[in-house]
């Protein structure tokens, strides 16, 4: 019998190795035959994306993705939303703060626009700061669609606080309601 943690790492690898047959499947439908590594830019920003190449629903977040409490917190709610993590795309990076901001920022919008999702969802304030160019607070931040190179971006909080106030899952739940109400809308 495989134990839990094993078939988990395991699920995780089927997705970034569906993830990456994806992106490849792009570059190639985009004429690219061909990849220098040699030319690739060290980066710092170590930004990791896991999950449905083609998902309607994208998330940004600072951490360890769908690892530990806050990625078993965010994954349930991602179930209450009707999906399964496999049905999304989650893009995370470190949360201490890069010296290439901008390079951070182009990558991720890069990303993002190769997924091509109906809505994006940062969670935490870093994740919203970064995207919308903004220096306010993620409290001002969410509730409020905001356009992101025309798709519309939902900020809200990040798992981690929700774990040190659960009391703030009731808010994270009415902008996950609204981005469900926003699919719904924008069915493919």
């Amino acid at each position: 019998m495989v134990e839990v943690g094993k078939t988990e790492e395991m699920e995780e690898r089927g997705l970034v190795l569906q993830a990456l047959r994806g992106y490849l499947e792009e570059l190639w439908d985009s004429g690219v035959d061909e990849l220098d590594f040699a030319e690739l830019p060290a980066s710092d920003d170590d930004c990791r994306g896991v999950g449905n190449p083609r998902a309607r629903l994208l998330f940004v977040m600072t951490g360890a993705g769908f690892a530990g409490e806050a990625g078993e917190l965010l994954a349930k709610i991602i179930q209450a939303m009707g999906f399964a993590a496999a049905d999304v795309h989650l893009l995370s990076f470190p949360a201490q703060p890069s010296s290439a901001g901008s390079s951070r920022r182009e990558t991720i919008l890069g990303r993002i626009a190769a997924v091509a999702p109906e809505v994006v969802v940062t969670l935490g304030e870093p994740a919203a700061q970064l995207l919308l160019e903004s220096g306010e607070p993620v409290d001002t931040l969410r509730g409020n669609f905001h356009d992101l190179a025309g798709i519309p971006l939902m900020p809200t909080l990040h798992p981690d606080v929700l774990l040190e106030n659960p009391a703030l899952k009731r808010e994270v739940w009415s902008d996950m309601q609204q981005v469900m109400k926003r699919l719904a809308s924008t069915s493919r």
